[in-house]
């Protein structure tokens, strides 16, 4: 199977669920994949005003890492290599 570039978002939702809410919006997403029952994986190329968009939409159901904390679930303020789109 071939493989996408781009970071991977891993969400609680189904596939079909995470499509819906993207219906119309893109933000840099490649492709939505099933990663197991009822949760998908988002692989983006989003940056900077995009990438804040997107997390914004699935801010209720993004997966955070095992050894996180909730307050660390994602990063995304801009490094100084990010471009910020308008």
């Amino acid at each position: 199977m071939k493989q996408f570039k781009g970071d991977r978002l891993y969400v609680k939702l189904g596939a079909s669920q995470v499509r819906r809410r993207l219906k119309g919006l893109g933000y840099g997403v490649r492709k939505v994949e099933s990663a197991g029952r009822r949760r998908a994986a988002i692989i983006h190329t989003a940056t900077g005003q995009h990438l804040r968009e997107l997390v914004a939409l699935f801010q209720d159901v993004i997966e955070r890492p095992d050894n996180a904390p909730a307050s660390d679930a994602i990063n995304i303020e801009p490094s100084q290599d990010m471009p910020i789109g308008n």
